[in-house]
């Protein structure tokens, strides 16, 4: 599965870089990508620090998310350092290295956020954590789609997203609830126990809404920046799909608000 991560998430950087380029002010690639990688990398660490034959060390004082955290922070120096090189006043040269950074962090945390979720608990518990928040965010998704097509009257955000509407957006929370439902309360409580699984209505509500709302600005981040290019689709890397930022759009942020959700014991399971 993180290999999958890292083609999903790198992938969607690619394709976001790629559409920067096209921009008037010509966003280099290199930069933001080369920071995003070296997060992703980081945020691995935990994972593969068994192939040196001993476990990850429980106190490390990085913890897991404290490797990505800081690759991040060198992420966006090393932005600003790229650009130092050939700076001269009244250039571009800032507000190219704050969208550099930005890519670099977004991407990279995101993905840090997904595979800290992943990691959760025993038993496979993680995974069923991962699939679960893919599995609400993209039911948001439909319900907020078909709801906004079928009852849509107040737009939400018509600059950015002409086609989003408050009805849509009641639409894909509701959805979104009934999804966190199915899934936690009924699915995962039969696969690994009533007693072993803790959660609620309320907690699957704030599931829902939290997101259905973080997968909505993840949306609308991505049109941002295609408006801003007068690009349709984010890349090819997905045929037939648009492209990979076009289906991992409202899921990037969706991995750091369902870490947080789980932390806070909004749903717990097995080893949790």
């Amino acid at each position: 599965m993180a290999c999958l991560a890292v083609y999903l998430m790198f992938g969607s950087a690619i394709e976001c870089t790629g559409l920067l380029a096209k921009h008037e002010l010509k966003f280099p690639a290199a930069p933001g990508l080369m920071g995003c990688l070296g997060i992703m990398v980081a945020a691995l660490i935990p994972m593969l620090w068994p192939i040196g034959g001993a476990a990850y060390p429980p106190d490390c004082l990085l913890g897991e998310l404290g490797w990505p955290l800081t690759a991040t922070a060198c992420a966006l120096l090393g932005c600003f350092i790229w650009f130092m090189r050939h700076y001269t006043a009244n250039s571009n040269a800032m507000l190219q290295a704050m969208v550099a950074g930005w890519v670099a962090a977004y991407f990279g945390i995101s993905f840090s956020f997904w595979l800290a979720l992943r990691l959760i608990g025993d038993s496979g518990w993680g995974l069923t954590l991962a699939v679960g928040m893919i599995v609400i965010t993209k039911f948001s998704d439909a319900g907020a789609y078909f709801a906004g097509r079928s009852l849509g009257r107040t737009n939400l955000c018509p600059q950015v997203s002409p086609g989003k509407t408050v009805e849509g957006l009641c639409g894909g929370i509701i959805t979104a609830i009934i999804a966190a439902i199915i899934y936690f309360d009924w699915f995962a409580s039969s696969l690994f126990g009533g007693d072993r699984v803790s959660v609620d209505w309320f907690g699957c509500a704030i599931m829902g809404i939290g997101l259905t709302l973080a997968g909505l600005v993840g949306d609308l981040s991505q049109s941002m920046v295609k408006r801003e290019v007068g690009a349709k689709d984010s890349g090819r890397l997905l045929p037939g799909l648009g492209g990979l930022w076009d289906v991992t759009d409202s899921l990037l942020p969706a991995g750091v608000v369902g870490y947080i959700l789980v932390v806070a014991g909004i749903v717990s399971g097995p080893g949790q």
